[in-house]
């Protein structure tokens, strides 16, 4: 098992301590610059020499040089230190690879990564050799390990085994246990979860909470079960809760809750020191929010709000490093560390100009220069084939039948799911009434064994909208009609996975998914460019929300409240009950 930063042994070590004393050529030199000093927070002119992907010194002498030393001016640049995402979720329609090649572009060099969709669907070889593979990208990706599957299902429960998780949280590409959705459970005593902590505690990780909301007595219990930080909080007196008690506290700005000027300009106005236990996160937007890029937008959106340039790039990289005990290797431009360095052209502006991680410039100009080959996803067959169980698609699946009481439609406010009444019961169903914005809404077992239907308000009208992107892993549907439901459905399974939207008797949006039913392939600007006409149309046709993508995803998953689709039914999230039953399909395809 192969860790993101090799360790630096003996022998490399006294070579780059002899560069560092003159005693040994540099290979590179970046000279002329200026460094923005994450540990003082000085503006300095400074040489920096490296010693293959090793900072050997950073001071006023020029270095011992040969022909082999690469020189790079750095003539009216400001370097600072590559940019560190704490919490990432790659597969967000995107792909793991895609995602840390945008991310590189826009000065990020190193990522802390959910592993939810991998853990679903590899073994655990598998996955331990996934994570290997990825330790050669020019971005490290770190990972962390879910002890919840942020769902009921039963089948997804099963996988999470003590010894499973275990084995796991010992890899050393994996940094902490977490995000801990379900600490409920926890506090009220679930002995996996508690295992699950102590083991990562015991190994040194970290272990990341979910406590939206969160008052500051919750706070003290998650804290004392073990919890170091949590990315959740939405006020400022939030943020500083988490401070107070000797939590890091990660900002988020992100497409379903863009927070982070509201959350610096209460920070600034309470006078609270915020240099030490901050972080910054896109906390997995979904494609069309980073069309302003990735961390370097959000640390422009910090600077905007008036969060001193200390505080906001010590967020963006040595509390990062600080937090998960990487400081000694990365985080900050100095001797010893891994020369993962940004040049820009103003400290106002977080997009780099080039960007060197390892040593090497793998951006110059804004453009990716040393892309990494093509990841042959072959070698992982449950992660490149989606082959549900559910054609041909019926359209009398998607009824909803009277159960005899006010029928509890799912009333859609950003990613949260109100109870309601609506629908109009005609011949012991109900039906939507899309003149008040209602849809049928249908979570598919991708087994095809079973079917949850319910009634749904504010997604916007249309005839159907399929996809395999969902929280369970399961086709969600959506639309008024269900003959078009049914033909949706049909098309995503055709195409091996993917979204289909059908309006006006024809297919307006289509984009495939080939990757588990959850991801593209495509690169991120052309991924962009298609996510971004989806979320067009669906405005266009009546959806109010930030995120559709988001609000689609989190239909299935039972961490949020307050109704969501279940193998079961209709859940109640908050009473634990399920209100309306799933039904089982007779689907001559099982």
């Amino acid at each position: 098992m192969k860790p993101p930063i090799p360790h630096l042994t003996v022998e490399r070590r006294r070579r780059l301590t002899e560069v560092a004393m003159r005693r040994r050529p540099a290979t590179a030199w970046i000279r002329g610059g200026r460094i923005y000093n994450v540990y003082t927070g000085e503006l300095l002119p400074a040489e920096v020499v490296l010693w293959e992907d090793r900072i050997a010194y950073v001071g006023e002498k020029t270095p011992s040089v040969d022909d082999e030393t690469a020189i790079i001016d750095a003539e009216g640049l400001i370097l600072v230190p590559g940019y560190l995402e704490p919490h990432a979720h790659p597969f967000l329609l995107y792909n793991p690879f895609a995602l840390a090649a945008f991310a590189l572009r826009h000065g990020t060099t190193g990522m802390v990564n959910d592993n939810l969709y991998l853990f679903h669907r590899l073994d655990v070889d598998e996955l331990e050799a996934f994570w290997d593979e990825t330790t050669d990208l020019p971005v490290r990706m770190w990972w962390w390990v879910r002890l919840d599957p942020q769902n009921d299902s039963p089948a997804l429960r099963r996988r999470y085994t003590p010894e499973r998780t275990g084995r796991l949280l010992a890899h050393p590409a994996v940094l902490q246990a977490g995000e801990l959705t379900a600490w409920p459970d926890l506090l009220a005593g679930d002995a996996a979860l508690a295992a699950g902590v102590d083991r990562a505690r015991a190994l040194g990780k970290r272990v990341e909470g979910h406590n939206p909301g969160a008052s500051v007595e919750t706070l003290n219990a998650v804290a004392a079960a073990g919890v170091t930080a949590c990315h959740e909080a939405i006020t400022g007196d939030e943020v500083l809760r988490r401070l107070r008690l000797g939590l890091y506290a990660t900002l988020r700005h992100s497409s379903i809750r863009p927070d982070v000027p509201t959350l610096v300009r209460q920070l600034v106005d309470s006078g609270a020191d915020l240099t030490s236990r901050l972080m910054l996160t896109t906390d997995g937007s979904t494609p069309p929010f980073l069309r302003d890029g990735f961390l370097d937008a959000v640390l422009r959106e910090a600077l905007a709000a008036g969060l001193p340039p200390l505080a906001a790039y010590r967020a963006a990289t040595l509390n990062v490093a600080v937090y998960y005990g990487l400081d000694g290797d990365i985080g900050g431009i100095a001797p010893g560390r891994v020369a993962d360095i940004n040049f820009l052209e103003d400290l106002a502006n977080p997009t780099p100009v080039h960007v060197m991680s390892g040593g090497r410039l793998r951006v110059q100009d804004g453009q990716l220069v040393d892309a990494p080959p093509p990841f042959d996803w072959s070698r992982y067959p449950a992660l490149c084939r989606y082959a549900p169980r559910v054609t041909p698609a019926d359209p009398d699946w998607f009824r909803v039948l009277d159960p005899g009481f006010p029928f509890p439609v799912m009333d859609l406010v950003n990613v949260i799911t109100r109870p309601s009444e609506g629908g109009r019961v005609e011949n012991g169903e109900v039906v939507p009434v899309p003149e008040r914005g209602e849809l049928y809404v249908a979570l598919l077992s991708v087994d095809g064994r079973w079917i949850t239907t319910g009634i749904l308000r504010g997604f916007g009208v249309f005839d159907a909208f399929a996809s395999s992107f969902s929280g369970s892993g399961d086709v969600m549907v959506l639309g008024r009609d269900r003959q078009a439901m049914a033909r949706a459905v049909n098309e995503v399974c055709a195409m091996g996975g993917g979204m289909v939207l059908l309006d006006e008797g024809r297919e307006v949006y289509r984009l495939r998914l080939p990757l588990g039913g959850c991801m593209s392939d495509l690169p991120m600007d052309e991924l962009m460019d298609s996510t971004d006409d989806l979320v067009r149309l669906l405005r266009v046709r009546g959806y109010r929300g930030n995120d559709p993508l988001y609000a689609l995803f989190f239909l299935s998953a039972t961490n949020l409240p307050f109704l969501r689709l279940t193998a079961d039914g209709i859940l109640d999230v908050k009473g634990k009950r399920i209100l309306v039953p799933s039904r089982a399909l007779m689907n001559e395809a099982v």
